[in-house]
């Protein structure tokens, strides 16, 4: 009898649970790998572009998210840094922004919608230009 109950028990925490079939947790921190398919450092906008990437995060929380990337000027070598945090929603594989604060120089990031890989181990996104819709920059991130 006790190992009919055992089974029947196993059988409805079988049945209860999501089999672990939810989306994969996206907490931690990825460093920028690439702009536009171009390994770091980049120039995006060559040839016309002032400015190359040298490097780049994107951390990630439950609910949270916090951009930095460092730049140098091609015209005065001046190193600069940029920063820009913010909340972000995730639906399925597709990430929506919502800017909070930052600046660094004060350039906003003008983030477009971002995707996750299904491993979660990579995350794309769109920045810069004139913001969602126009010719921005397509980063990827990867952990």
């Amino acid at each position: 009898m006790a190992r009919f109950d055992l089974l029947a028990a196993g059988i409805v925490l079988l049945a209860c649970s999501d089999g672990g079939t939810g989306p994969t947790p996206l907490q931690g921190t990825y460093p920028l790998v690439a702009e536009n398919d171009q390994p770091l450092p980049s120039d995006p906008s060559a040839p016309f572009g002032c400015c190359l990437t040298l490097s780049g995060s994107l951390t990630l929380t439950d609910e949270t998210y916090d951009l930095r990337t460092s730049h140098r000027n091609k015209n005065n070598g001046i190193v600069f840094d940029n920063s820009e945090l913010g909340t972000y929603i995730r639906q399925g594989n597709t990430l929506s922004f919502t800017r909070t604060g930052g600046g660094g120089e004060g350039f906003p990031y003008l983030l477009g919608p971002g995707t996750v890989s299904a491993d979660g181990d990579t995350v794309t996104l769109l920045y810069g230009d004139e913001g969602p819709g126009s010719d921005q920059i397509r980063a990827t991130f990867r952990r």
